[in-house]
């Protein structure tokens, strides 16, 4: 079982401030190496990949990646947060017994050697021979990908640890295909030239999975209605430029909301210089759908070529551009598609920035004011992504996050789940009158829609008999040609294409064809034949046999007509929910393991899908919402009602009849792939997460209140949304559902000294994720094991609502203490009354007129074990906090 040690220690500060954090990192490593189950050979070759910080908390993440005779121990990142010269948190996963492990310390295999084996093994045919294009590191490479592409293949030297916990030289090669569908991070034995290990870093959510379900009987107690307070904290500073028709960022879709002309929306703490500027002076540099932070445009042949158009708001910024709806050609809207998905990109990096995933952070920008991190890394947005392409690209959408400094690029795609229509009436025989669902087809070109009430199409059903072969499938002549001419033909799925299908029966002369499936469920038919000039549309296997059964023994006469405007597709660039979430991947991979490490989010049990789709509803909440209701990721884009369940198993809600899921469905989303390999359906699991965040969410709600701003508001909502991104920074490299519990209760504790710890623990027991619950091994998928057991009451779990309401960020730790107390209050700076009282309520120690500067460590180890009361007055400060010392 795999062993994650999370360290947390709130100590009194005895390192001077100047000294570097490599050197706090040495000193603890000197003392802690017991603890953290490794010897000193094993620490004593590391390096700070990256550093970042933790928004107003004052701590400072350092990712220490572990190294053997200078080469990298791939996923070996460990984090420190660092906090007034003090370790207070490790995310531990140095590798033991380093020296036993590895089998050479030399490459057998030179790197271009490598690179080719590793092409051959991808199936990718280079057009050019490869070559070094620069070395930057000891061990590491940029080398030229051999093909028509703009990136070049990453390369570096690295250890790779195996299942058998071994460790093998390899080479590390990050590597993007030619049809840009896939960017594999792959490690390829240094010896041999086997692959030890391929990951796709483009992050799909086509969202096809099997489904699984279970119930729970544990209760977690929330509001059924809106009872908690709310708050109207100040409005958030907004940069000038820019009016935007766009569906608002706080709804979900077209189906949601109407669309907005919204006027300035940049926020100007995060885009200072507007949403059109790159260069750190006031006035824009583009007119289109291009800025700082992403830059959207059209991909309709899904080639990422970097010249695609934006939509051009002109002189004035005016994006303001029709959209006719899921009825239109999405090509007509395509400006309108671009600046929605241009708006929502830069409200996602606006508002989460207020809370941590800024530059030093690695946030996506081209410029970064000289505030740190790299830059030349704003998004790539490709609306309408393959649209065009042949075969098209459906139902999907999609991430992909290299290091700070390169930039990610985001794939929306339109999608055919259109809603339920009945089109063919059957009027003879009685026996099976009546209307029958069918789904239209998705040719492109060749869709010819069926005609609305009241036009129509009446004949009898005719069964395409094959001249060769003794089947129906139409993939060559059909013997009864003259049955066919003039009658609406009947084909089963088989071998050949469905275009290939309809076009034989339009040449024998077909009015329309219905298609029968092969196999249970529905069809979705996709090609490409513009010679087609007849409708084409597809049934279930029961309904299509039922048709056929009754067509032996006579004929069957039907009507086929819609009653609506035809549904050609929806487009994902209208769902700001699978915006959110696509951006959510690129939050989540940047934090995780810090800036310059994008592998920390690649094992089994990892949490990227349900921190996704929670940040996805962050931004849904609105005044009045209650957590008991049922909230859907996708309902748009699967074109179900606004309460519908979405693209996930079940809704998102805090009432257990709705969602019962609890940590025991992680062990339930396995699956054989092609390959007869066990696989985990990521989605599935991810959605176990975001249901217990969705709770906790609520649970802040209703104890602090919601507040509508969701920049720099100071609502539960908004206190959580900084917890969380928090937690992130503090977990390990390749964390369990455990180890990110743990690691948010680590940013509770660092944020306001452990004011919640008791409503965290709380809402995570409820859903199986208490204190005996066990995460097993994290890159195997059904080994978890639940529990509900909250752990005793700790010292705050009876206190009310203080300084963490505060707008002053106040805050008292370590809460219980040995006898050394610090208190911080942020921005306060004066004199100060402090007094300890004990639980007689006489004051047993009194501070008068201190000078305070917004932090100040009180010595109160002359006192006796025991509860007492810390109170602090000042100038407009009133503030009662209990502490314990031990």
């Amino acid at each position: 079982m795999k062993k994650i040690t999370l360290l947390i220690l709130f100590l009194i500060p005895i390192i001077s401030f100047s000294q570097s954090n490599a050197e706090t990192i040495q000193r603890y490593l000197n003392s802690k190496t017991a603890k953290l189950d490794v010897s000193n050979a094993d620490v004593k070759d590391w390096i700070i990949e990256s550093e970042g910080n933790s928004t107003t908390t004052n701590i400072n993440n350092c990712y220490v990646l572990q190294r053997y005779q200078g080469i990298e121990v791939f996923r070996a990142l460990s984090n420190f947060s660092i906090k007034e010269g003090q370790v207070i948190n490790v995310g531990n996963r140095f590798v033991a017994n380093l020296s036993q492990k590895v089998n050479a310390t030399k490459p057998s295999l030179p790197i271009l050697d490598a690179l080719a084996k590793t092409y051959l093994k991808l199936e990718i045919t280079a057009t050019a021979p490869f070559k070094i294009l620069e070395k930057t590191g000891q061990y590491k490479f940029k080398i030229s990908n051999g093909l028509s592409i703009e990136e070049p293949v990453s390369a570096n030297l690295v250890y790779h640890l195996t299942k058998e916990n071994t460790l093998k030289l390899a080479w590390d090669f990050t590597i993007n295909t030619p049809a840009h569908n896939h960017i594999w991070s792959i490690r390829i034995d240094a010896l041999n030239g086997e692959i030890l290990e391929k990951i796709d870093l483009n992050i799909s959510c086509n969202f096809d999975s099997n489904k699984y379900y279970s119930s729970a009987n544990t209760s977690l107690n929330m509001p059924a209605k809106a009872t908690y307070k709310q708050l109207f904290s100040t409005a958030p500073v907004y940069a000038g430029g820019g009016s935007y028709n766009v569906i608002p960022f706080n709804y979900e879709s077209p189906n949601h909301s109407g669309r907005k002309l919204i006027s300035n929306p940049a926020n100007a703490s995060a885009s200072p210089y507007g949403w059109h500027d790159i260069d750190g002076f006031a006035g824009a540099e583009f007119t289109v759908t291009r800025g700082n932070n992403v830059w959207a445009k059209d991909d309709f042949l899904g080639d990422n070529i970097v010249v695609g158009n934006g939509a051009d708001g002109g002189a004035g910024l005016v994006f303001d551009f029709s959209y006719a709806g899921a009825g239109a050609d999405a090509s007509s809207y395509i400006d309108a598609a671009t600046t929605n998905l241009f708006y929502m990109n830069n409200v996602m990096h606006d508002i989460w920035y207020q809370y941590g995933f800024n530059e030093a952070s690695g946030n996506f920008q081209e410029n970064n004011y000289l505030r740190g991190g790299k830059e030349n890394d704003f998004v790539n947005a490709d609306a309408q992504d393959g649209s065009m392409a042949n075969p098209k690209s459906i139902n999907n959408a999609n991430f992909s996050t290299p290091i700070d400094g390169g930039k990610p690029r985001m794939q929306m795609f339109l999608w055919n789940y259109g809603p339920e229509i009945k089109p063919i009436i059957v009027n003879s025989p009685k026996n099976i009158a009546g209307s029958y669902v069918a789904k239209q087809n998705s040719f492109n070109p060749g869709r010819v829609d069926l005609h609305i009430v009241p036009n129509f199409i009446q004949s009898d059903l005719v069964l395409y008999l094959d001249s060769a072969g003794g089947t129906s499938d139409g993939c060559n002549a059909p013997s009864n040609g003259n049955a066919i001419n003039g009658k609406i033909a009947v084909i089963r799925r088989g071998s050949c294409t469905f275009v290939v299908k309809v076009k034989a029966a339009q040449n024998a002369g077909a009015l329309a064809v219905i298609i029968v499936n092969n196999a249970d469920g529905a069809i979705t038919m996709s090609g490409a034949d513009a010679s087609i000039v007849i409708p084409a549309i597809s049934v279930t296997q029961a309904i299509g046999e039922s048709l056929i059964s009754q067509m032996q023994t006579q004929n069957v006469n039907v009507k086929l007509q819609v009653e609506n405007s035809p549904f050609i597709n929806s487009d994902g660039d209208f769902d700001n929910g699978i915006i959110a979430h696509e951006y959510g991947h690129g939050i989540s991979t940047r934090l995780a393991g810090g800036r310059n490490n994008s592998s920390c989010l690649q094992n089994t049990d990892q949490m990227g899908e349900g921190w996704s789709d929670w940040f996805a509803l962050m931004l849904q909440i609105k005044p009045g919402d209650v957590g008991t209701s049922k909230r859907g990721i996708g309902t748009f884009v699967s074109m179900q009602p606004t309460d519908g369940l979405g693209i996930r198993d079940y809704p998102y809600s805090t009432d257990k009849a709705i969602n019962p899921m609890t940590y025991d469905n992680t062990n339930k989303y396995q699956y054989t792939d092609k390959d007869g390999k066990e696989q985990t359906e990521i989605h599935g699991t991810g959605s176990v997460w975001t249901t217990v965040l969705w709770d906790l969410t609520w649970a802040y709600i209703s104890k602090y209140g919601y507040d509508d701003n969701k920049y720099t508001g100071i609502g539960g909502n908004n206190k959580l949304m900084r917890i969380v991104l928090d937690g992130i920074k503090l977990q390990p490299c390749s964390p369990t559902f455990v180890s990110a519990r743990d690691a948010i209760i680590a940013a509770d504790q660092a944020i306001t000294g452990g004011k919640d710890y008791c409503v965290i623990w709380g809402v995570f027991a409820a859903r199986g994720l208490g204190v005996n619950a066990s995460a097993g091994d994290g890159n195997i998928g059904n080994d978890q094991v639940e529990d509900f057991t909250a752990p005793a009451a700790g010292p705050n779990c009876v206190l009310a609502v203080n300084d963490f309401e505060s707008n002053k960020g106040i805050s008292v730790y370590p809460n219980p203490s040995n006898g050394q107390v610090n208190l911080h209050i942020d921005q306060y700076v004066g004199k100060v009354t402090i007094q300890i009282i004990d639980i007689n309520g006489r004051v047993v120690s009194k501070f008068k007129n201190e000078e305070f500067n917004n932090f100040k460590t009180i010595d109160l180890s002359r006192l006796q074990k025991g509860v007492y009361i810390l109170k602090v007055n000042g100038n407009n400060l009133d503030f009662t906090e209990k502490i314990i010392l031990n």
